[in-house]
């Protein structure tokens, strides 16, 4: 098997995430999706019980427009 790999970039210039998903037992027997994302390179991190929580953060800390804002 062969790594692929991306044309050399300037990586450090580049926000790295790492994120964590779980279930929770919510109200009247529902399963919960949450969640933590921490920034690499950085110190922050987040804990997130929605998509749009976690997105926000992924756009405060890499500057980069969501989907729906390019429009």
């Amino acid at each position: 098997m062969r790594l692929m790999s991306r044309p050399e970039e300037k990586q450090s210039e580049r926000p790295t995430f790492v994120a964590r998903f779980w279930l929770e037992n919510g109200p009247q027997s529902t399963m919960l999706w949450r969640g933590k994302v921490k920034h690499v390179q950085g110190d922050r991190q987040a804990y997130f019980e929605n998509f749009d929580e976690l997105r926000r953060f992924l756009q405060e800390i890499s500057g980069v427009p969501t989907t729906d804002e390019r429009k």
